[in-house]
């Protein structure tokens, strides 16, 4: 057998290795999923659905389609529903890119991005952060003849930071109208409601948008894969070419909608992040800690000391996270926001490492 030459530049996606580990309880703080769990409408509503297993599902997600509308205030034909938000990038590469054609990514930035534009045989052009967040004015001036794509991650993972809606605005206003640009806010419904950009009404006025949200995070549905994109009818109409037929299967599907009808739970579940969040200023500053100011469900904290370390000792006290040295920051560590408990006890473990680097530096 003969592979494509681009799968060589390619590798598996790999979940922390402690995750594999099923002979031990393990906290896990590393994939930014929802501590409180998922609404108990959830489990009713698939409990309902599963007599219906032998049944093929909704091909287009149609009830889930008009629900979707009617919270965000824009017409269903406007909205394709995918098993989550990996699934709807790579349709989307593979609709917008050709070998040899240019994506730009902010970078450090989600992985996947990366993964599917060289899988695609395209050429990455890698835009530095600034001050941990995404510099609107590279991403414009890194913009060729050869782009097709633009990445664009807000909130901002894995730095939890957020760019302003005018200033989103106005790199839609400078960019080609035949550049793709994709706005993928996984983790909106935990930025404040203010500082959010109303992106899913800016389509009409800027059809090369395209908007991504998930029911990952926020909604607590990780283990059932429904994300959605928000775009011009036209290219709901042709990344649907792409889709496999039927694509979110039907627990999935009433899964999310039943999500999307707890209003109680969702706001639970935002008010425990924005709780957590809070303690980390004050944390981080009394021991002296650089971090990042977050608008997701996870903090970037600087621990001026070796994060793989870090991360190893904390898996060794059944606490998984992730070392920021998979980004470029290896004194960093990457902490999802828990329960109350549980953010305590990683300021603990905190605590206990910066104690040992004192006691080390001492002797």
């Amino acid at each position: 057998m003969k592979f494509r030459s681009t799968l060589a530049q390619l590798r598996a996606f790999d979940p922390p290795a402690a995750l594999r580990d099923t002979t031990r309880p393990l906290l896990n703080l590393a994939l930014n999923e929802n501590s409180l769990g998922s609404s108990p409408a959830v489990a009713a509503a698939v409990a309902a659905a599963l007599p219906q297993l032998h049944r093929y599902p909704p091909t287009f997600s149609d009830a889930l389609r008009q629900a979707l509308a009617r919270r965000h205030g824009v017409a269903a034909d406007r909205f394709l529903v995918g098993n989550g938000i990996f699934e709807l990038l790579g349709l989307i590469t593979q609709a917008f890119v050709a070998e040899g054609d240019e994506v730009v990514i902010p970078t450090p930035s989600f992985g996947w991005y990366a993964i599917s534009a060289r899988a695609a045989g395209a050429r990455i052009v890698a835009v530095p952060l600034a001050a941990h967040a995404i510099d609107l004015d590279a991403v414009a001036a890194a913009v060729t003849p050869a782009t097709r794509l633009v990445w664009l991650c807000n909130p901002h993972n894995p730095m939890g930071s957020l760019v302003a809606a005018g200033a989103i605005r106005r790199l839609l206003e400078r960019l080609p109208a035949d550049v793709a640009v994709v706005l993928d806010e996984a983790y909106a419904e935990y930025a404040r409601p203010a500082d959010l950009p109303d992106s899913a009404h800016w389509i009409d006025e800027h059809p090369n948008l395209i908007v991504l949200r998930t029911f990952s995070k926020a909604f607590g549905l990780a283990g059932l894969r429904v994300g959605y994109a928000i775009a011009s009818p036209p290219a709901v109409r042709e990344l649907g070419k792409l889709k496999s037929p039927p694509n979110v299967n039907s627990l999935a599907q009433v899964a999310a909608l039943a999500a999307l009808g707890d209003e109680d739970f969702l706001r639970r579940s935002v008010a425990t992040v924005h709780e957590a969040a809070r303690a980390y200023p004050g944390f981080c500053a009394s021991r002296g800690l650089g971090y990042v100011p977050t608008h997701a469900n996870f903090v970037m904290i600087d621990l001026g000391q070796d994060g793989d370390a870090a991360a190893t000792e904390f898996l060794r006290q059944g606490i998984v996270i992730r070392s920021g040295s998979e980004i470029g920051l290896p004194s960093w560590i990457r902490v999802t926001l828990g329960l109350e408990h549980e953010n305590r006890r990683v300021f603990e473990l905190i605590d206990t490492l910066l104690a040992a680097r004192r006691d080390g530096a001492a002797h």
